[in-house]
């Protein structure tokens, strides 16, 4: 008589069954895979077995260590931006700027030194005559104005301001012959003293 239809729960005895013979295979072939199917690992696994652990070089892994550079890179923060070349331009314009500057104070300071050492070095006048002397000069002098070429001293007296170029009177007794960086000439307008001339310093 023929058979029925197979229910579910035959189906899954079967898929169970098949399952279970599956595992008691592998499981009495295992050792085999493990020794032969490996290689190396087999035989490393042998050796452990055996107690023949492998030497483990320290004094190579010693050598192989970096030292700890407190100033070194951080991984964890961002690196600078490399400037553009327009920011490069730019400082290397303010530098040359910042040369030409102390170039040009260098300059003035040598000229002024050289200045002052013509005028120490400067010879003494002739010696004063016996007969009457040369007024004296009350006023200070503390500075000029306008260009090089077109110097004006700038004399004082109490509260009282004097301008004169060169070739021109002060006082009426007075006459400008040389306005210099830091010290100007007088000269005399009476006849008598007219070969005589002083030099005044420029007042502080």
């Amino acid at each position: 008589m023929a058979r029925g239809k197979v229910s579910t729960r035959e189906i899954i005895l079967a898929v169970l069954l098949v399952v279970a013979g599956s595992w008691y295979v592998w499981y009495l072939t295992g050792d085999s895979l493990n020794s032969s199917s490996f290689g190396a690992a087999g035989d490393a696994l042998d050796a452990l077995d055996d107690g023949a652990a492998p030497r483990v070089r320290m004094d190579l892994l010693a050598g192989l260590a970096e030292p700890y550079d407190q100033n070194g890179r951080d991984l964890f923060k961002y690196s600078k931006r490399p400037p553009t070349a327009a920011e490069l331009e730019a400082e290397r314009r303010r530098l040359e700027a910042e040369r030409l500057a102390r170039e040009a104070a260098l300059k003035a300071q040598r000229e002024a030194r050289t200045k002052r050492q013509q005028v120490t070095e400067r010879p003494a006048g002739p010696p004063k005559p016996s007969g009457p002397r040369p007024p004296r000069i009350s006023f200070k002098y503390i500075g000029y104005l306008g260009p090089k070429d077109d110097r004006i001293a700038v004399f004082e007296e109490g509260e009282d301001l004097m301008l004169a170029r060169v070739g021109e009177t002060v006082q009426d007794q007075f006459r400008v012959q040389e306005i210099d960086y830091e010290t100007v000439v007088m000269s005399y307008t009476d006849p008598r003293f007219e070969k005589l001339s002083q030099t005044l310093n420029q007042s502080r």
